[in-house]
């Protein structure tokens, strides 16, 4: 009778044990998972002067489940995927490079991958770019910024423009004067060569701003402007949590809503967020999405962008147990939709 008692007392406890596992309540068991190669570097930018390329991109939405990455950047001479060799690469653990040794005038292909113990993840997807073809960052920029979050961004126009047609000018405010992971702010375009200026709306109060405008042509972009221009922060500004749609110096703007049906569900140290496109673009057409998340004082903790075509994003490397906020923008050629509404989340431990 004792032997059978014990058994069923195994039996149930094993049962317990089941139920719990099934209905993903933690035990005191720390298992180990293999790591996976990552995901593509987002975001990435091509920019050119003469003879050299340099690129700049963000994270991967994921890394495989390490944290420590390397990044491969390659140039090719044919649009990947090709069998043709790698023309020159250069592989760094920041998130950006510069490499040199390029013919000035000759069309390349560059995209970047990332790099873990479980291999080589997916590319980023390829830009074309023409050094020395690109055309010139303009000169003398400065800016200024208002007490409604406001930002005048001011430069001297081109006065010629060889080797490609001109696009517009790309004005962008940054939280920190290097490549840095969330430090991008906003933008603002103009179309026109003689154009001196744009404005760029939703900024935040007590933060300094860096700007830099670069050239944008038919064969890519130019380098930035340099040194980032730096902003002081303006004690007074009245911040917002919803950006108003940026603004050309033409004058020229539309009212845009935000992204919709924003869902956001907590994981181990990430947010996994979906949204919708926004129901009014004014007819523009969407070029990307950037997700934001902030902490309660309302600073920028960091971002994720994504293509036009992807509704999703998952953002990892938050705290724990530590609520954030989180809202999703549509990028467009002359600025930004408003944020959508905050959602509170608090990732896992």
């Amino acid at each position: 009778m004792k032997i059978y008692l014990e058994e069923k007392n195994n039996l149930r406890n094993i049962a317990i044990i089941f139920l719990l596992l099934c209905s993903g309540v933690a035990l005191n068991v720390s298992p180990t998972f293999a790591a996976s190669p990552p995901s593509a570097p987002q975001y990435m930018e091509a920019m050119a002067g003469p003879s050299q390329v340099a690129v700049t991109w963000e994270a991967p939405s994921s890394n495989g489940g390490e944290t420590s990455l390397k990044y491969t950047v390659r140039v090719w001479t044919l649009p990947p995927p090709t069998a043709s060799p790698v023309f020159a690469s250069c592989t760094t653990t920041s998130f950006g490079c510069v490499i040199s040794g390029l013919v000035s005038g000759t069309v390349y292909y560059v995209d970047v991958v990332a790099v873990n113990s479980a291999g080589t993840g997916a590319p980023s997807a390829a830009r074309s770019i023409s050094p020395g073809a690109a055309g010139s960052p303009p000169n003398s920029v400065s800016a200024a910024i208002d007490a409604k979050g406001l930002m005048t961004v001011k430069w001297a126009p081109l006065t010629s423009f060889s080797g490609a047609t001109f696009a517009w000018y790309h004005a962008e405010a940054f939280t920190s004067p290097e490549i840095s992971i969330g430090s991008y702010s906003g933008y603002c375009t103009d179309s026109s060569i003689s154009a001196s200026s744009c404005l760029i709306g939703g900024l935040k109060s007590g933060v300094n701003y860096y700007v830099q405008v670069r050239t944008i042509s038919s064969v890519g972009s130019s380098y930035p402007s340099s040194p980032r221009f730096l902003v002081a922060a303006l004690a007074s500004l009245a911040s917002s949590s919803t950006p108003s749609p940026t603004q050309s110096s033409s004058g020229s703007s539309v009212k845009l809503t935000a992204p919709q049906q924003v869902k956001v569900v907590a994981l181990f140290k990430a947010v996994r967020v979906t949204w919708k496109a926004p129901s009014v673009t004014g007819g523009k057409t969407i070029l990307n999405y950037s997700v934001g998340v902030f902490s309660p004082s309302g600073a920028a903790i960091t971002t994720c962008k994504t293509m036009a075509k992807l509704f999703y994003c998952t953002i990892n490397g938050l705290k724990a147990l530590q609520k954030v906020y989180v809202g999703v923008t549509a990028r467009y050629s002359d600025g930004l939709s408003p944020v959508s509404k905050l959602i509170a989340v608090t990732p896992k431990s």
